[in-house]
């Protein structure tokens, strides 16, 4: 299981820096980064190399911090690869809540990153058709 950190940031110049700056301040690693908008903020989403410390820090610098779980899955960097995860999701009935991917030079390939809202199920799911499931930040 992989913990996600997302936060509501101000649609306005300056504030999603306010957090890169917190986190280079604290020598934080974000391994991969994703935003949302709506009219008023947005809602930016991260998976950091110290999970802990970066909620500690966003939370004590006021900003309005969430955690998620999410899945990672390595898939080959070729076209249908990511359809082919998707459909195997589907086939199962699981419905996506956000998904962004990610390129790991450790995985040497790229990872899709989602969230579920049964995580276990989903895993099970995932396992059974064949997939890693990547159980740590260190695996990215």
């Amino acid at each position: 299981m992989i913990n996600q950190i997302a936060v509501v940031v101000k649609n306005k110049p300056g504030s999603l820096r306010q957090i890169t700056s917190l986190l280079a301040e604290n020598q934080i690693n974000c391994l991969c980064i994703s935003t949302y908008d709506a009219p008023d903020f947005g809602i930016l989403r991260m998976i950091v190399d110290d999970f802990d410390k970066c909620y500690r820090i966003l939370e004590e610098n006021g900003q309005l911090v969430m955690k998620d779980r999410v899945i990672a899955i390595p898939m080959e960097d070729k076209a249908g690869e990511m359809d082919r995860i998707l459909g195997d999701l589907e086939e199962a009935n699981i419905s996506i809540d956000c998904m962004y991917s990610y390129i790991s030079s450790q995985l040497k390939s790229a990872a899709l990153i989602f969230r579920a809202e049964d995580i276990e199920e989903t895993e099970s799911v995932l396992a059974k058709k064949g997939h890693t499931v990547i159980q740590n930040v260190s695996e990215l």
